[in-house]
This record gives structure tokens, sequence and C-alpha cells, in this order.
């Protein structure tokens, strides 16, 4: 025979019940986290070494980059050095050729950004 539950009953049950089962579902996503982890980590793997010779061409690209500037700059300064020793000019000489060299190459580099620009632009009727 059916037992006959008070509704104070069904509903104490009915919280426990939930009860149970949330933490069942608890318990379950503890055990499937540790799943879920090391299959990320094994899917990541290959992006992970991507991300890491993508960086290292990046860090020697810039690297060489501002090597060449660097070692430019030395030869400038020294080559100056030398004009002067010889006699060949003097410092306030040397100073202005030499900024003038990097004064010209920062505005054709800025003026090489607009003129692509231009260049690819369509003009207007």
């Amino acid at each position: 025979m059916a037992h006959r539950w008070s509704s104070r009953q069904a509903w104490a049950w009915n919280g426990e019940g939930r009860e149970a089962i949330a933490q069942v579902r608890t318990v379950y996503s503890f055990v499937g986290q540790s799943k879920a982890l090391n299959s990320y980590s094994e899917a990541i793997q290959n992006t992970l070494k991507l991300g890491y010779k993508a960086g290292m061409a990046k860090g020697l690209g810039i690297g060489c980059t501002y090597a060449s500037a660097c070692m430019s700059w030395a030869l400038v300064f020294w080559y100056a050095g030398v004009f002067i020793r010889n006699g060949q000019s003097d410092g306030g000489k040397a100073f202005t050729a030499i900024f003038s060299a990097i004064v010209g190459g920062m505005s054709l580099e800025l003026q090489e950004r607009f003129c692509w620009t231009m260049l690819t632009s369509r003009h207007c009727n």
C-alpha cells in the first residue's frame, strides 16, 4: 500500500533528495575537474609551442633591429671622432651632421608610412 505523505514530510524529503543529488554532482565535478584539466593541458601544448616560437622570432627580430641601430650609431660616432682627430672637422659640424642624419632617417621612416597609404588609396571622383 502506498505511503501517504503529509506536505511537510514530502517537502523535507524532497529537500534532502535535492541536497543529496547536489552533493553527488559536486563530488563528480571535483573528480571530473582533474580529467578536464588534463584534457585541456594536452590540447594546449601545440598552441604553447607555437607561442614560444612566435615569441622567440619576434624577440630576435626586434633584437637584431636594435642591435643594427646601435651599431650604426657607434660607427657614425667613431667616424666623426676620426674626422675630428685628423682636423678635417670640428665637434659642432660633426654633431650637426650626425643630428641631421638621424632626423632625416626618422623623417623618411615616418614618410614611408604615409606614402604607402597614399599609393594604395583611391582618388575620389
